[in-house]
């Protein structure tokens, strides 16, 4: 049982599933654009209020946090994201 779950097919699965999913997001970059254009045009003509500013600076904060998770995460878990990776192109290519 321990080898059915181990780094490297838990990781190519997700992989796999995570290259599916963003195949799928993508087919829906249409409709994503439109909808942030649109959102974009709106706050330029000042018909909402959307303080870009902190936006910005809260996407930051956690683009900051993440990688340094991250990168801790990749060093101390390489066969699990060399399968994920691999299992990403075979779920991008489906």
């Amino acid at each position: 049982m321990e080898e059915l779950l181990s780094p490297l097919v838990v990781g190519g699965l997700a992989g796999y599933f995570v290259g599916a999913l963003i195949k799928w997001f993508l087919h829906l970059a249409f409709i994503i654009g439109a909808f942030v254009f649109i959102l974009f045009q709106l706050t330029l003509t000042d018909v909402i209020n959307l303080n870009l500013d902190e936006l910005v600076a809260t996407i930051g904060r956690y683009t900051e946090v993440l990688t340094q998770l991250g990168f801790t995460a990749l060093a101390s878990n390489s066969p699990f994201v060399g399968s994920f990776i691999l299992g990403l192109i075979f779920g991008l290519r489906r």
